[in-house]
């Protein structure tokens, strides 16, 4: 029962964690471009084919994740399918933490 409850307690400091780095994202995307701030930035799509970010702007947002979180993002990481999205980057960034 003790283990259930630490379980429980786990994944709910790990949804706490994947959501504030998903703030930070949102807030480094909006300093970037304070214009974004009046629109709802979409947490699953491509933020590239969104034109929000350009390949600069994923190179400077990459920066900004390691530099806040003391993380390494691989450049091989750096696709669609793992860093494609704000959802996906928050979660490469939370098990990378781990």
């Amino acid at each position: 029962m003790l283990v259930q409850k630490f379980e429980k307690m786990a994944k709910l400091i790990n949804k706490l964690s994947e959501k504030e780095v998903v703030n930070e994202i949102l807030n480094f995307i909006m300093l970037g471009t304070p214009s974004l701030k009046k629109q709802k930035i979409p947490l699953d799509k491509s933020l590239m084919e969104l034109g929000y970010l350009d390949s600069f702007g994923i190179i400077e947002l990459v920066t900004f994740l390691e530099k806040k979180f003391k993380v390494t993002i691989e450049d091989k990481e750096i696709t669609k399918e793992i860093f494609g999205s704000i959802n996906k980057m928050s979660k490469l960034v939370v098990k990378k933490i781990k």
